[in-house]
């Protein structure tokens, strides 16, 4: 990888770009019919960071990064999940079943936001700044990340509002495992507290359509 970005790469620009139009591809057909190869998507991404030889730091899973930025972005964090548990309980709308799953559907979640924040910002938004975005990357790599959860307009929202803010919290303190840790939780407290008719039981693409409106269209298919 090189030592400076102040040139722009247009190759990691136009390879983020696939990357993510082949995570589209994946959600809107490819896992329709063959569930498994999301794999391609992760291998491709590994093999980039392996050729543009980042390390700990340019992902952000350095010691270090993840003692700075506990201490700075934790505290906000236990306070959000204890505003939501509040609001689930005094609304009324805390999920017994998912409440009865926590122990396992907890460590569900703490893993697939660490993956999401990897491809949100220890991939995408590195490329991006690699790619001359500037000040635009973190909200250009927000905006991908919420067009990658069409069309449940819950999860937009809060993939907008939390992938920007993931962004600049990246880089500001450059660590993932924060952020994956945070994704995760908070993740998993929305699917508990939030009514399935507004969070569209955090279904995407075809999946999303199915479970509203109990077709999907042929065209796509």
């Amino acid at each position: 990888m090189r030592e400076g970005w102040d040139t722009p790469d247009r190759a990691a620009l136009i390879e983020a770009l696939s990357v993510f139009w082949l995570i589209l591809l994946y959600i809107w057909r490819i896992r329709l019919f063959h569930p498994w190869r999301w794999l391609i998507v992760v291998s491709l991404v590994i093999a980039s960071h392996a050729t543009r030889r980042e390390g700990v730091r340019a992902l952000g899973l350095g010691w270090h990064e993840f003692r700075r930025g506990a201490s700075r972005v934790g505290p906000w964090v236990v306070l959000l999940a204890g505003a939501l548990l509040g609001t689930g309980a005094l609304l009324g709308t805390i999920n017994p079943v998912v409440a009865r799953r926590a122990p396992g559907s907890l460590g569900v979640y703490l893993v697939w936001g660490l993956v999401q924040q990897w491809l949100l910002n220890g991939y995408l938004l590195n490329r991006l700044l690699q790619g001359g975005a500037g000040r635009w990357a973190p909200l250009t790599a927000a905006t991908l990340f919420t067009l990658a959860h069409l069309p449940n307009w819950f999860l937009m929202a809060v993939s907008l509002a939390g992938g920007y803010l993931a962004a600049v919290l990246f880089l500001r303190y450059r660590s993932l495992l924060v952020l994956g840790l945070a994704h995760g939780l908070i993740g998993f407290l929305l699917n508990l507290v939030v009514p399935d008719e507004i969070s569209g039981r955090f279904l995407v693409g075809p999946r999303y359509i199915l479970h509203q409106y109990g077709t999907y269209p042929e065209a796509l298919l």
